[in-house]
């Protein structure tokens, strides 16, 4: 009942076909009620997902950035970490950036101990400028279930794919937490925290944390 300032989809917007055709069955009837308040969709491109989804989907491009209150929020296109374009948009966008929080969505996961496990070229394409500049928080799909790790050099991960089907899930050395269930992640954000809360379909809340300006 408190519209949301964004809605952010992690990906595979059309599991399994990538067809946009499909988008008003995949997206916008089901959040039609989230979007119909205002709420500003931002959206990452999967594996499963094809080109001409960028402009069915309103994207600025297959990586951009938008500022939502105090968060820079930063997509990027988690299919192609080595192009070089992109390595330098997002070191000059982060190296720019005034907003006391960067948060970034993209689809493989530099760190899961999920089914698909830890995307290691996404980690070493983007890892170290997050680390760099100060990313705080990071949103990625690709594994069907949630979990969210410790701190990394400054950085929590989160997956957050657990929409079309599940997935067992594990844990690694960095894993805070990780469910196999069906669920949502909402986040936010003031000049000096950020509040994550992965909510089920009960609607109830399964994890929280609490990220604090200065801390690990």
């Amino acid at each position: 009942d408190r519209p949301f300032d964004a809605l952010v989809l992690l990906g595979d917007n059309v599991y399994p076909s990538g067809d946009p055709a499909r988008l008003n069955a995949t997206v916008f009837d089901p959040f039609g009620p989230v979007l119909g308040q205002g709420s500003r969709l931002l959206p990452v491109l999967g594996n499963h997902d094809v080109e001409a989804q960028v402009a069915a989907l309103g994207m600025p491009g297959r990586w951009y950035a938008q500022p939502v209150g105090p968060v820079l929020f930063i997509g990027l296109d988690s299919n192609r970490p080595d192009d070089p374009a992109q390595r330098a948009w997002l070191e000059a966008t982060l190296a720019g950036a005034s907003q006391p929080w960067k948060v970034v969505a993209l689809h493989h996961p530099p760190y899961s101990a999920g089914w698909h496990g830890s995307s290691r070229n996404v980690r070493d394409a983007f890892g170290p400028l997050f680390e760099r500049y100060g990313v705080q928080l990071v949103f990625a799909g690709h594994d069907h279930d949630y979990q969210r790790s410790t701190p990394i050099r400054g950085v929590t991960y989160v997956v957050s794919g657990g929409a079309a089907k599940l997935r067992t899930t594990d844990r690694a050395d960095y894993t805070a937490v990780s469910w196999s269930t069906y669920h949502f992640v909402d986040l936010a954000a003031w000049p000096d925290r950020l509040l994550l809360r992965a909510v089920g379909q009960d609607g109830q809340v399964f994890d929280s944390a609490t990220i604090a300006i200065g801390s690990p």
